[in-house]
Order: structure tokens, then C-alpha cells, then sequence
């Protein structure tokens, strides 16, 4: 079916001009969309956004019509289509192969976005408007538009550690762009690390379904409970691997998980978490790695003497670092 034929056929349907059982192949077409995923649509996550920006261009049209109230919900989408197809974006929609999922990159306003960030040692959570929740880590910064909210849930993450539990809400999906990786939900919970020393996004599902995508290559995953993809800021690639997803948020609950860390990244999380630097004085860290979990941390010095046993070596504080040596 080509662009024209389709503008007609949803324009007979709002005016009621197609036959009963024309008005039911467009029903049918319509519900088509809400049970599964039929092209021009590559997943759940590009249909949902689809239908979101559709849905944008209703409120003129609703108002024209409102007489007809039995049919508002089908109304609502079919109306938004026919606007849009008439402003001759339809073929971009639903005709091409598109490159990326809506909703489309939209210009904001550094001026236009609330930003929220934690000091160094500080534990915060905060509420967005629609309930979802956000637990901030040490040292991490967030921005949002709070005004258009509701139309866009877009989150920022600058910097640092933050753990989600995302509302659902199947016709707005909730976002994250870290500058190189985009993570989109419809409602779960997951934690996403952008670490500087490490150069690296980490994304770690506790519940439900994720997808993850690269800036750089469009490269993709849906990660899913006990799932986890690291991505490299240098190579530019994903690395997925399983994660237990009960230790995943295991920080805000006053735990430690370290999950094959190098020393850079080790000192990283003791400065974001304790406000303190980690120095090694003539010791060769280059193979250091980490991978352990303390359920309940009950001080810097516990973690610290765990690190020096691992590698058999002492430690000293001198104000605010931590001198690691032999």
C-alpha cells in the first residue's frame, strides 16, 4: 500500500465514510499494534516510541471530534496518524527502513534541564514525577527536563553510579543516555555505572527487560534479569556477561559488589564512596583485579584490609589518602 491510499483509507474511517467491514480490517490493523510486533516496527521499544510521537499531534484532531467518545482510544491513535501523514512525515514512519528508534534526538536547553548531583561520600534518592526512583551513588550527576517530563522521560547521567526503578509506562519509554551508551525501559529496574577512570558504561538488570544500544555503531542487546553489558569507551563494543541480580543495587543497601575492577576503578568507588585516595607506593598495580562482595560494609578499614590481604601488602592514612605499600 502506498502513502496516498493509506492517507485516504484513515481519513474515510474519521469521517465514517468506510463500510463495516472496511472500518474492521483498520480495527484489526490497529490492534495488530498493541499484540505484537509487525514491521514497519523492529521491537516493542520502537512501535511504543512510535505510537508516543503519533500521539504528540492528537490534541487538535480530539477536540474536532469528540462526539465520538465510544471509539476514543482507536480514535486517538488513527487521528495522530492522518496528521502526521498529511504533514508528509508518514513515508519516514512507516515506510523506510529507519536507522534508529524513536523518539528522536531532541534539542534541549542546557538552561532547560533539572540537574540533581551528590557529593563525594553522599547516598541520595530522589522521586521523578511519574514515581519512578532513582538512588544516586557518590560523586554522580544527573540532568532532566522536569517541565516536559511526561512527554519525554529522558534522563542524563554525566557522571557516577545510579541504581532505577522505572514506572512503567508502556506509551512513554523511560530513557538514559550517557553520552556513549542509551539504555530504554518500559518499567524495571536496573543499575548503570558511567565510569571515568575505568572508561567504561555498565549496565546491570535486577528485574524485567532492558535494551541497551551504542552511539558510535547502533550495536544492540536486551539484557534481561541477571543479565549485564559493560561497554568500552576505547574499543567500542559491548561485553555481556551474567550478574546476580540480588547484589545488584547491593551499594544502596550499605554493600560493596566488585565485579572484576582494575585499580583504577577500585579507587574510583573508594573516593566516590568514602571521600579518600587511593595511592600504591612502589607497587606495580597494572594486574590487579577485583571481584568480591561484602554484604554489609561496616567501615573503610574493613575494605581496606580485604585489599591488602588479596595482594599481601599494608596500608597508612595520611589525611585524606589511603597509601597502599609493601
Amino acid at each position: 500500500m502506498n502513502i496516498e491510499n493509506f492517507k485516504r483509507i484513515i481519513q474515510d474511517y474519521l469521517q465514517g465514510k468506510l463500510t463495516d467491514r472496511e472500518s474492521e480490517r483498520v480495527d484489526s490493523w490497529y490492534q495488530s499494534m498493541n499484540d505484537q510486533d509487525i514491521k514497519p516496527f523492529r521491537d516493542s521499544f520502537h512501535r511504543h516510541a512510535v505510537k508516543d510521537e503519533l500521539l504528540k499531534r492528537l490534541a487538535p484532531v480530539v477536540q474536532a471530534e469528540r462526539k465520538k467518545m465510544f471509539r476514543i482510544q482507536r480514535f486517538r491513535w488513527l487521528s495522530a496518524a492522518a496528521a502526521i501523514l498529511l504533514l508528509g512525515s508518514a513515508a519516514h514512519l512507516f515506510f523506510r527502513d529507519q536507522q534508529s528508534a524513536l523518539p528522536s534526538k531532541t534539542i534541549i536547553s542546557e538552561t532547560q534541564l533539572t540537574k540533581t548531583a551528590t557529593k563525594v561520600g553522599e547516598l541520595r534518592e530522589i522521586f521523578l514525577p511519574d514515581g519512578t526512583s532513582i538512588f544516586l551513588n557518590g560523586n554522580a550527576q544527573i540532568r532532566y527536563d522536569k517541565i516536559n517530563y511526561g512527554k519525554s522521560r529522558t534522563i542524563f547521567l554525566d557522571r557516577g553510579e545510579a541504581f532505577f526503578k522505572v514506572k512503567r509506562d508502556t506509551l512513554h519509554p523511560f530513557t538514559i543516555a550517557t553520552g556513549a551508551v542509551s539504555v530504554a525501559v518500559l518499567g524495571t529496574s536496573f543499575n548503570v555505572n558511567r565510569s571515568q577512570a575505568s572508561g567504561q558504561v555498565t549496565v546491570e538488570v535486577k528485574t524485567g527487560r532492558v535494551k541497551v544500544s551504542a552511539e558510535k555503531n547502533g550495536e544492540q542487546h536486551i539484557l534481561t534479569r541477571g543479565k549485564a553489558a559493560r561497554y568500552s569507551l576505547a574499543k567500542k563494543y559491548f561485553e555481556i556477561f551474567d550478574q546476580n541480580p540480588n547484589a545488584v543495587n547491593l551499594w544502596t543497601q550499605g554493600g560493596m559488589l566488585l565485579s572484576n575492577v582494575g585499580f583504577n576503578e577500585l579507587k574510583e568507588i573508594i573516593y566516590n564512596r568514602y571521600g579518600v585516595v587511593l595511592i600504591a607506593d612502589n607497587i606495580d598495580t597494572d594486574k590487579f583485579n577485583y571481584s568480591l562482595m561484602i554484604p554489609q560494609v561496616q567501615s573503610l578499614n574493613q575494605v581496606l584490609r580485604m585489599i591488602c590481604t588479596i595482594h599481601q601488602i599494608k596500608f597508612r592514612r595520611e589525611k585524606n589518602e589511603i597509601i597502599l605499600h609493601k
